[in-house]
């Protein structure tokens, strides 16, 4: 059980109407297509990075486990959260930030629709390849999350082989931004 101090600490940074308390509404995000079920103690719609790195940071503050969720398509269970605590629903993140066709490449928000791109790449004769069944329901950063396929997986590969940066938030609330694929980047890809 989260304390209301904290709840009322998060409504101040995502806003009243981005925080679900209600047993009732959040029974509707303790599965998704697998079938485990456990119920989240809070459901949070962050609408930017800075107010996921902020809920982040007073979850690990707190000791409160949490739960990144795209549109909870997947088999997997990965988005269930298992322990309770925080489900943090990208959902509102739902926008393309930039089409860069000239380097094709999009920079795009975790919840955006994985169709949402190919629809808008597809004037410039684009689609994003990573085309899974449920393509019409699931995230980008579920896709991301998952590391999804779909039928041309077998020819163009993953979503891994198609991602070339992150902007990360960490279990602590800090972001990084791990280069792309470069020889030229020492290290570990993160991406």
């Amino acid at each position: 059980m989260i304390k209301k101090e904290i709840i009322k600490e998060i409504q101040n940074i995502v806003g009243e109407d981005n925080v679900i308390t209600s047993k009732m509404y959040l029974q509707l995000y303790e599965y998704d297509a697998y079938l485990e079920t456990s119920t989240p103690d809070l459901v949070v719609f962050p609408t930017s990075t800075d107010h996921v790195s902020k809920v982040v940071k007073i979850a690990h503050r707190e000791k409160i486990p949490f739960v990144p969720r795209g549109l909870g398509t997947n088999l997997s269970g990965g988005s269930i959260a298992v322990r309770g605590g925080i489900l943090i629903e990208m959902a509102k993140m739902n926008k393309i930030l930039e089409i860069d066709i000239e380097n094709q490449r999009a920079v795009v928000e975790p919840g955006l629709f994985n169709l949402g791109l190919s629809e808008a790449l597809k004037p410039y004769g684009y689609y994003y390849i990573p085309d899974l069944a449920s393509q019409k329901a699931c995230s980008i950063g579920g896709n991301i999350g998952e590391n999804s396929g779909g039928p041309h997986c077998f020819k163009y590969g993953v979503t891994t082989n198609h991602v070339l940066g992150l902007e990360i938030v960490l279990p602590d609330g800090d972001i990084i931004q791990p280069g792309g694929k470069s020889l030229d980047t020492p290290g570990y890809d993160l991406t």
